[in-house]
């Protein structure tokens, strides 16, 4: 699974880059046409379409690398076996919280289908598909993780509140 999800994060960032460089081209194509009374008026909506899936690429990155923001100041007083049993939990909510993103992410691709994108001529289903695709994304990286702090339940270095975390690193010494 281990190899599996590093393929995925790495075709994420290579499609995450190119949409954000077409985002940024289009905006800037977008806001010179209009300067030129000229405007590309599908511009903003494929801009629009392109960020979502930018945000579910992003969001699954940050979980990749442990990321996301945190307010761990009294877990980490806590005895190691306690903290585990929290992240434990964290994983378990957050895995909730996915499938249900999943499940009502595809209700409402489905309930989109019809509704199209103004300037594009596309099905709206196509922005919110990037919701369901990327919970699962987000699933699959959670189970990795919860595997890997159940197998190392015993070693008090896997899975501690801040593991991984670079601001935990001590400071190079100043010369």
């Amino acid at each position: 699974m281990k190899k599996f999800n590093a393929f995925v994060g790495r075709i994420e960032s290579v499609v995450g880059v190119s949409m954000m460089t077409v985002i940024v081209a289009m905006v800037f194509i977008g806001a010179v046409s209009r300067y030129f009374k000229s405007p590309i008026v599908w511009s903003v909506d494929l801009a629009q379409l392109l960020f979502i899936w930018i945000c579910m690429f992003g969001a699954d990155a940050a979980l990749k690398n442990r990321a996301h923001v945190g307010v761990d100041m009294i877990v980490k007083l806590f005895p190691v076996k306690l903290q585990k049993t929290i992240t434990l939990c964290t994983y378990i909510l957050c895995l909730c919280f996915l499938v249900f993103l999943v499940f009502y992410g595809f209700r409402l691709c489905l309930s989109n289908y019809l509704r199209q994108y103004a300037t594009l001529k596309i099905s709206y289903s196509f922005g919110t598909a990037a919701v369901p695709i990327g919970s699962i994304l987000m699933i699959l990286t959670l189970l990795e993780q919860l595997g890997g702090l159940i197998a190392g339940w015993n070693d008090p270095k896997i899975g501690t509140v801040g593991q991984g975390d670079p601001a935990e690193a001590p400071l190079p010494p100043v010369s």
